[in-house]
C-alpha cells in the first residue's frame, strides 16, 4: 500500500502552493472581500499556468488528468487565501458536467477558452421552493420546431453577474415522475445567441461569506436557445447532475481542507510568536494540546479526502456503485471538521481572531457555506444510509472495511 503522490502530483501541488503564495495577497484579498469583486486577473493567471482544466481533455487544452490533481490545486489554492481560492475554483468546476456530456463540439465552444481562463462557468439547479430537491423543477424545458424554449426561475446561481454561460436543469417532460423527464441545458451569457425571449440576472446581496463570487436569481421568459446546446442525453437530466456530483464534491471537500489548513497554519505561527506571561502561549496545554488535536483533525479528513480522489480515478466496476458513497462521506465530514477546526484556531487568536485582519474569522464565513452548496450535510447522510441499505454485507465487510 503506497500513500504517497506521484512526481508529478507532487510538482503540481508545488507549482500550486508556489503560486497562491505569491499571487494571493493579503491586501488584494480583502480588497475583493470588501468590494465583492471576483478577481478576474489571477483566474486569468491560474489559466495560463495551466492549473484549470487539468482533467479536461488535451484536445482542449486540457491535462487529460483526474480528480486527485484538481483536489491538490484546489487544497494549495484555498490554503494560502480561503476567499480567492474558493472563488477561482467555483469559476471553472462547474464546466465539469460539459466535460462528462458534452460533444467535441461543445468541448471546444465551451471548454477551450474556460481552460485559458477567458471564459466563467456556472450551474444553475436550485429553484426558489425546491432547495434539496432536485427531482421537483418548476422551470420547463418545451421543444419547438427550431428551437427550445425555457421558463422558470433559478436561486443562488454563483457566478451568475459574469459568467458567460450557465448549465441550466429544467423539466421537459411534465407528466414524468418526480426525478424523471429532465434535460440540462447550456445557455451563454451573450444575448445574440438567443433565437428570442429573454434572461434577467439579479444580484442577490449580502451574504455571510463568498464575498468574492456573486449569487443570483435567474429568470428565464420564453428564452429561446438552439438545439445544439442540449447537454447530454434528453430526460436524463437530473441523472447528468447527479453523475457530475460525484466528481464535484471531492474537490468541494479539498475547499474546505485547504481552507482549515490555511488557518491551522496561521493560529500555530501565532501560537509560537504570541508571549503572555513570559513565555509563548503554545506552552500553556490549553492553547498546545488545542493544536495537537487540531493536527490530528487536518491529517485524517487529509487522507480521507485524497483516498475519495483516488477511488473516484481508479474506481472499477464493482466500486463504481460505492463511488456516490465516498462522494457524500467528503462532502459531509470534511466541511463539518473543518469548521471546528476553523472555529478552534479563532480561539487561539483570542480577540485577535475575531477580526478581519487576522484572516480566521474570514475563512470560517466562507468555509460555511461548503455544507450546504452541492447538497447539504443532511442529504449527504441521507445518501449514505441509502447506499448502506443496499450493498452487499459481505462486500462492505471485505472490501471497503
Amino acid at each position: 500500500m503506497d500513500f504517497s503522490l506521484s512526481k508529478e502530483q507532487r510538482d503540481i501541488k508545488r507549482a500550486a502552493a508556489k503560486f497562491a503564495r505569491g499571487e494571493f495577497q493579503p491586501e488584494l484579498a480583502q480588497e475583493c472581500e470588501l468590494n465583492h469583486r471576483f478577481p478576474r486577473e489571477l483566474y486569468k493567471k491560474a489559466g495560463d499556468l495551466g492549473f484549470i482544466g487539468l482533467d479536461y481533455p488535451k484536445e482542449v487544452g486540457g491535462g487529460n488528468m483526474g480528480v486527485m490533481e484538481n483536489t491538490l490545486i484546489v487544497e494549495e489554492f484555498c490554503k494560502a487565501d480561503s476567499g480567492i481560492g474558493m472563488a477561482i475554483h467555483l469559476a471553472y468546476l462547474p464546466a465539469k458536467i460539459v466535460k462528462i456530456f458534452g460533444t467535441p463540439q461543445q468541448h471546444q465552444k465551451f471548454l477551450a477558452p474556460l481552460v485559458k481562463g477567458d471564459w466563467v462557468s456556472a450551474v444553475s439547479f436550485t429553484e426558489p421552493d425546491h432547495g434539496s430537491d432536485l427531482t421537483s423543477m418548476e422551470t420547463t424545458l418545451e421543444e419547438k420546431e427550431d428551437c427550445f424554449v425555457l421558463n422558470g426561475t433559478k436561486v443562488f446561481t454563483t457566478n451568475g453577474t459574469y459568467a458567460d454561460f450557465f448549465i441550466v436543469l429544467a423539466q421537459e417532460d411534465q407528466e414524468a415522475p418526480p426525478g424523471k423527464g429532465m434535460t440540462t441545458i447550456l445557455i451563454e451569457r451573450d444575448s445574440s445567441t438567443w433565437l428570442g425571449g429573454e434572461m434577467k440576472i439579479n444580484e442577490i446581496p449580502n451574504k455571510m461569506g463568498l464575498k468574492m463570487t456573486s449569487s443570483v436569481e435567474l429568470v428565464f421568459h420564453n428564452l429561446k436557445i438552439a438545439k445544439e446546446n442540449i447537454l447530454g442525453e434528453r430526460g436524463r437530466g437530473l441523472l447528468n447532475v447527479l453523475d457530475f456530483l460525484d466528481e464535484s464534491r471531492i474537490e468541494i471537500g479539498a475547499q474546505a481542507l485547504g481552507n482549515c489548513e490555511g488557518a491551522f497554519l496561521k493560529a500555530l505561527n501565532h501560537a509560537r510568536e504570541r508571549t503572555q506571561f513570559n513565555k509563548p502561549i503554545i506552552n500553556f496545554q490549553a492553547i498546545g494540546h488545542r493544536l495537537a488535536r487540531l493536527w490530528s483533525h487536518i491529517q485524517s479528513i487529509k487522507w480521507l479526502t485524497y483516498y475519495a480522489a483516488w477511488v473516484c480515478d481508479h474506481q472499477t466496476g464493482k466500486m463504481s456503485r460505492t463511488v456516490p458513497l465516498f462522494t457524500s462521506m467528503i462532502k459531509h465530514h470534511v466541511p463539518e471538521i473543518a469548521k471546528m477546526i476553523i472555529d478552534e484556531t479563532i480561539t487561539v487568536f483570542g480577540g485577535y481572531g475575531y477580526f478581519l485582519d487576522q484572516d480566521v474569522e474570514r475563512r470560517y464565513r466562507d468555509n460555511r457555506i461548503i455544507e450546504i452548496y452541492e447538497g447539504t450535510v443532511e442529504v449527504q447522510l441521507n445518501n449514505i444510509v441509502r447506499i448502506l441499505k443496499k450493498l452487499n454485507l459481505d462486500f462492505i465487510g471485505s472490501t471497503l472495511l
